[in-house]
């Protein structure tokens, strides 16, 4: 049976299942205990419960052993009968410690998100500021798509159809800036939104800090008709029957090479089998499920910044 003080003791089977390094699990544990808590209070103190507050059968894991299962899950996206089996625990079991982990794993997910407000005359820098240095110069945006189950709800399966991919998918757009931490995630939508429809709905353009530079592929070409304020870059798109010349191709080479940050972003949200693989599960749960990967994500991204800022 998979522990936690099993797996410890070898970090780099660890970090397989999880995808995760033990120092990133016990900071992510840090973190979720006082919300998990809260939490835990919050729905054991209902009007309608007749025992008292740490009454009825004990569960077999703690909060830590309820993050590992769903790290696990995450990582590897078994099913539950599976996930149950290594953790000697049945799959009903496992379907509930990782519903009630999802959400605590999205709170700290929404809680890296946000530009960076210039510190007020006096005041002491916020923490971001001080490892980050600097305000952005650039918000890279770009959109993210992952295979669904096709719905037996004809309308359903129809909004999902992504003519793009040729298949029934659920996708999310991120905003990035040039050092690749996350600044925004939006609410998914089904494949068939295009992103400039996308970037619209998700109301960004409002987020975004005058003067910082946004660039998207040649899927948000209009955007700058709901960003007045700013300078925005989009790739030269090739007339039909012509072709573009050789500045226009170099321009865009140049483009690609910055706007690469977001792609690579994304990518490491795909290490994770629970979002690029079929998802099986209710489309409902997907923003949990992406939210709680983000929380893995980003610190991990400005853990890397602050570390090469300091060498």
């Amino acid at each position: 049976m998979l522990t936690f003080e099993r797996l410890r003791q070898k970090p780099h089977i660890f970090k397989g299942f999880t995808g995760v390094t033990i120092e990133e699990f016990e900071e992510l544990l840090e973190k979720a205990i006082p919300i998990w808590v809260e939490r835990e209070l919050k729905r054991l103190d209902r009007p309608d419960r007749k025992r008292t507050i740490g009454g009825g059968n004990k569960p077999k894991f703690d909060i830590c052993g309820k993050l590992l299962i769903t790290l696990v899950w995450l990582r590897l996206y078994l099913t539950m009968d599976a996930l149950g089996f290594l953790f000697g625990v049945d799959k009903a079991t496992v379907s509930r410690y990782t519903r009630a982990i999802l959400p605590v794993l999205r709170e700290i997910g929404e809680g890296t998100l946000g530009w960076l407000e210039p510190p007020e005359r006096g005041a002491s820098k916020r923490l971001d500021a001080v490892l980050e240095e600097h305000s952005d110069l650039f918000a890279f945006v770009d959109a993210t798509e992952q295979w669904v189950v096709r719905s037996s709800d004809n309308e359903t399966q129809r909004e999902h159809y992504s003519g793009k991919k040729k298949q029934h998918t659920r996708k999310a757009q991120i905003v990035v800036n040039e050092d690749g931490v996350i600044r925004d995630v939006s609410k998914s939508v089904p494949g068939s939104v295009h992103d400039r429809k996308l970037f619209h709905r998700s109301g960004v353009a409002e987020k975004i800090p005058k003067g910082v530079v946004v660039g998207g592929d040649l899927g948000y070409r209009g955007i700058e008709e709901e960003l007045p304020n700013h300078s925005v870059i989009t790739p030269f798109k090739k007339p039909r029957g012509e072709s573009l010349n050789a500045e226009q191709k170099w321009l865009n080479r140049e483009f690609s090479s910055l706007r690469i940050i977001v792609e690579n972003v994304i990518a490491q949200f795909k290490h994770f089998h629970a979002l690029s693989e079929r998802f099986r599960h209710s489309i409902d749960l997907w923003d949990d499920v992406f939210r709680s990967v983000l929380a893995i994500v980003n610190p991990r991204i400005k853990r890397r910044i602050a570390l090469a800022k300091a060498s």
